[in-house]
């Protein structure tokens, strides 16, 4: 009894830590997405050396080893991936192996909110994606496209651990509002795309 409550106690203090909740600042040396926590599950996917991924769930914690995980990956794929082979950017993320060597991530250009007055969308003929995460957070966030006149028209609703990939212009803003309990909307932050595909974190 006293060594499940430890455990439990661990579990907690593991969740709970910054290094932990890094969310988007978790990467992957590249190797196989499986379908569950283990690699006696098939393979789903796969990733590149460097690939930037979401933490959903610690899934499993195997003594000594480093534990499995389930994530988001790509264009809002879920799996399970061997933390030996995922990585922190800025900082070593429990249950992972050390930093990243490569980092493929590439976010938008950002505005501040005092600017969304000035911003509307522009004609464009080249197309681009942006990939919205949601950290491990109790927030809730909507995104709205500015359209040509400056106007927010609401696209999406997004919560802890979810992914958002919209198709969209290098000219197009959207703007990402922070919801409380009371539905109170405040603006969390501006971006448009690049012409690379990029990947915006919300937390």
């Amino acid at each position: 009894m006293f060594k499940s409550i430890i455990k439990i106690l661990f579990w907690l203090v593991l969740l709970g830590s910054p290094a932990y909740t890094s969310e988007l600042r978790i990467g992957s040396w590249g190797g196989n997405i499986r379908s569950g926590p283990s690699t006696e599950f098939p393979r789903v996917g796969s990733l590149k050396n460097g690939d930037p991924v979401v933490i959903l769930k610690r899934e499993k914690m195997a003594g000594n080893q480093y534990d499995w995980f389930k994530i988001s990956y790509g264009n809002g794929q879920i799996g399970y991936q061997w933390g030996g082979i995922l990585c922190g950017f800025n900082n070593k993320v429990n249950g992972t192996f050390g930093l990243c060597e490569k980092d493929n991530r590439s976010t938008p250009r950002s505005y501040k909110c005092n600017k969304q007055n000035q911003l509307r969308s522009l004609g464009s003929k080249r197309k681009t994606k942006i990939t919205f995460f949601v950290g491990q957070t109790n927030d809730r966030f909507k995104i709205y496209w500015l359209d040509y006149d400056g106007n927010k028209i609401h696209y999406n609703y997004l919560n802890s651990g979810m992914t958002w990939v919209v198709e969209t212009y290098p000219s197009h803003p959207w703007a990402v509002y922070r919801v409380s309990d009371s539905e109170t909307e405040t603006c969390h932050s501006i971006v448009r795309g690049n012409r690379v595909p990029s990947q915006w974190l919300l937390r």
